[in-house]
């Protein structure tokens, strides 16, 4: 039982744990709380599908294997699990008729919980390792490799206890804000093959980096441009 796992679910278990906290703070009844909680978790079990069969399209490599072999050698990505866990959370809570933006909101702190402790999981399973460096500190030791997972570690633990203590609202935005462009920096870290998209250009988490980011700044802005519409006074000169 790979200490990678033994990690993961320990984040999954927290974070449900967390949520169940968070839940608080959205009024319904006990039948729809745990109606609601199995949704997430169905979403997860689905998101760890996504996380790894979204790796067989950016490593062509893999299609030559069976598939047993694809999913053994494919490993998980972070970024096709979240986006596949947006898309199957949003579409479950939306038919179930849940408020998709309040729940996701009150599940960000228990996401970014989840992705630290798996980082954890990375440095003690000895994945997602970073580019050789050999520095050497103060004459202590050599630090052989760039610790990408650790700071990685370390910002979403941050951003953790930001979004639970600090931010009660969009959340969400907060996320696609501080994440991307951490991610992004720290990719010019990593040492480990993960497939490209464009041979020598940016890594695969880089683009989706970009496009989530992107995507938060024209969501303000088209807001910022509705709300200026929508003002008392501009209707009134109309």
């Amino acid at each position: 039982f790979p200490i990678y796992n033994l990690m993961g679910c320990t984040g999954f278990i927290l974070g449900l744990l967390l949520f169940m906290h968070n839940l608080k703070d959205y009024d319904l009844t006990h039948q729809k709380k745990d109606r609601l909680l199995f949704l997430f978790a169905l979403s997860f079990l689905g998101a760890m599908a996504f996380a790894n069969v979204g790796n067989w399209l950016v490593m062509p490599e893999l299609w030559d294997k069976s598939v047993t072999e694809r999913i053994a050698q494919a490993g998980l990505s972070y970024y096709f699990g979240l986006i596949g866990f947006v898309v199957l959370v949003s579409m479950l809570l939306k038919a179930f008729g849940y408020e998709v933006a309040k729940c996701i909101n009150l599940f960000i702190p228990s996401l970014l919980l989840f992705h630290s402790l798996g980082r954890v999981g990375c440095s003690l399973a000895g994945c997602c390792y970073g580019k050789l460096v050999n520095w050497n500190i103060m004459d202590m030791f050599v630090l052989a490799r760039f610790p990408a997972r650790e700071i990685e570690a370390l910002c979403l633990f941050i951003l953790f206890l930001v979004a639970q203590l600090v931010i009660k609202e969009n959340r969400l935005l907060f996320y696609l804000f501080t994440y991307p462009p951490i991610r992004f920096l720290l990719e010019y870290g990593r040492g480990d093959y993960r497939g490209m998209i464009f041979p020598g250009g940016l890594s695969i988490a880089q683009v989706i980096s970009i496009v989530l980011f992107t995507s938060a700044v024209i969501y303000v802005m088209a807001a910022k441009r509705k709300s200026r519409q929508n003002h008392p006074m501009n209707r009134w000169m109309e």
